[in-house]
């Protein structure tokens, strides 16, 4: 036997190593290794992979990949964007001294986990079912394969075995996430290859996906969201087409998700029917300020106004609790909350028939007052359909429309102690992609998803953007944080609302 091979044989004698395609988050590229779980294994030579055939298969058709040797590791270029499947082969032929030879059929799914079976390799695992109920079929020669033993490494990083029942399924897989798995399948088979008879041939089948999060309770658009307390909650948005305008368009519903453990929607107390606003945390209170609010009928001309009502939400007693109005009804603006102060930004009120009044000033509330009351502030522009962040006790105001009709890539940061305005890094350029972007700050990061769905993070030391992940093209959406994802949440494109959930793996 080679050396290289009998070192293999060493590796694989001491650990059960299989091979992994990990997608990086932006779908642009992905790594080949081996290992028991979907981090390159320390011991295992990463030249082993080089050999892989790996296939791309992208609307239905196929194109050979490349296997590109990076530093130390292996990857391939993923042409294309949104769903996509990587399958192929890797032939290790004689392992251990044994009579048998040694097949891994990767796969590798991009989107949409549910239903795509590749069909060719001689074992495969299929996911089926729906958000939240995930599970694991497996095939050998496309026929379900009973009592196969599943090895899962899950969205946590933690192992769990699973058996299949006599369709060849696993039991129903509810925490969404990143998924790796495994199965076998053994095979008689006699023949003779470089001169040393087999008897067997050994599959491992593996796969990677993305289980989905459950999907919003209704598509919707220009919502509201917040993460607070493990909690994500979404209040109403636009349910209606696109430019489509009537009080029976726009909802007040109000639902919140567990965002550990197994993920079921509770539905809460609703509210107004609202669109164009947005929810705000502070001290386990869920904080809902100003909106838009159609007063026409389905058949009759638009008459849509923005409000000036203030909410308070408390999810100790289920109830809503009335705030202080805003001086002028304002919609289409943001809110953020640094230290006890939540700051509201950006946006304009509609009046109906009437002009519409841009919002020039900011607007502050101390929630920790006894009587707290709104105090206004310069704001060095007018724009919205915008986006605030708070990071580092600053808030980072990001894109927008203004009232000249131009789209914004600038983002204006406004720190309190100072009341000064700055202006960091503007948005890469790109049509439309400063027009109602979604944002959010994770880990001390800032994250922006724009139109064409393209994930940015800005580099404060650098003072640039980069483009670290890739969800589904939308525009009116909302950004969620959660571990080591981040959460892209409905939104709209072409005249379609979205009650899709895509998580963007940032490892």
């Amino acid at each position: 036997m080679k050396p290289f091979l009998l070192f293999l044989s060493a590796v694989l004698t001491a650990h059960a190593h299989f091979l992994f395609v990990v997608p990086a988050p932006d779908g642009a590229r992905a790594s080949l290794f081996l290992s028991e779980d979907l981090k390159p294994a320390q011991g295992a030579p990463a030249a082993m992979v080089a050999p892989a055939r790996l296939h791309l298969r992208h609307q239905g058709q196929d194109q050979a990949l490349t296997v590109e040797k990076l530093g130390e590791a292996y990857q391939v270029a993923l042409p294309g964007q949104g769903a996509r499947v990587i399958h192929g082969l890797l032939d290790l032929g004689f392992t251990r001294g044994g009579n048998y030879l040694l097949h891994y059929h990767p796969k590798t799914i991009l989107g949409s986990p549910f239903d795509v079976a590749v069909g060719a390799a001689p074992v495969e695992i299929v996911p089926h079912g729906k958000p939240g109920a995930v599970t694991l079929q497996v095939l050998a020669h496309g026929k379900p394969l009973p009592n196969a033993e599943i090895n899962l490494v899950l969205p946590d990083g933690t192992a769990k075995k699973v058996k299949t029942d006599a369709t060849g399924t696993s039991e129903a897989l509810a925490i969404p996430g990143r998924y790796g798995a495994w199965a076998r399948f053994w095979e008689p088979a006699e023949g003779v290859r470089d001169g040393k008879p087999y008897e067997q041939l050994r599959h491992y089948a593996t796969l990677v996906f993305d289980a989905p999060y459950p999907a919003l309770p209704e598509a919707t658009s220009s919502f509201g969201s917040v993460v607070s307390d493990g909690w994500l909650y979404v209040y109403g948005g636009h349910i209606a087409k696109t430019h489509s305008y009537s009080k029976e368009a726009v909802s007040g519903q109000f639902h919140r998700l567990r965002l550990t453990g197994t993920p079921v929607w509770e539905k809460l107390p609703a509210g107004p029917p609202l669109q164009g606003m947005n929810l705000a945390a502070h001290a386990g209170k869920i904080y809902r300020i100003g909106g838009m609010a159609p007063r026409n009928e389905p058949t009759a001309p638009s008459d849509i106004h923005s409000t000036a009502d203030c909410a308070r939400f408390d999810p100790a007693t289920g109830r809503w609790e009335t705030l202080p109005p805003l001086p002028q009804p304002r919609s289409s603006h943001d809110v953020v909350v640094l230290g006890d102060q939540l700051i509201v930004t950006g946006g304009w009120n509609l009046r109906g028939k009437e002009p519409s009044e841009w919002a020039e000033t900011i607007l502050t509330l101390d929630l920790r007052a006894d009587q707290p009351r709104w105090v206004a502030a310069p704001q060095p522009f007018r724009r919205r359909a915008l986006m605030a962040v708070a990071h580092h006790g600053k808030m980072y105001v990001i894109g927008g429309f203004d009232d000249k009709n131009a789209i914004h890539r600038s983002v204006s940061v406004f720190n309190p102690a100072t009341k000064t305005w700055s202006e960091a890094a503007k948005l890469p350029a790109g049509k439309g992609l400063g027009f109602a972007p979604a944002a959010t700050a994770h880990r001390n990061k800032i994250y922006v998803s724009v139109s064409d769905g393209t994930l940015l993070q800005l580099d404060e030391s650098t003072g640039k953007w980069s483009k670290v992940g890739l969800s589904t093209p939308r525009l009116a959406h909302r950004l969620a944080a959660h571990g080591e994802s981040i959460l892209a949440l409905g939104g709209a494109d072409n005249g379609k609302n979205f009650d899709l959930i895509d998580a963007i793996e940032l490892r």
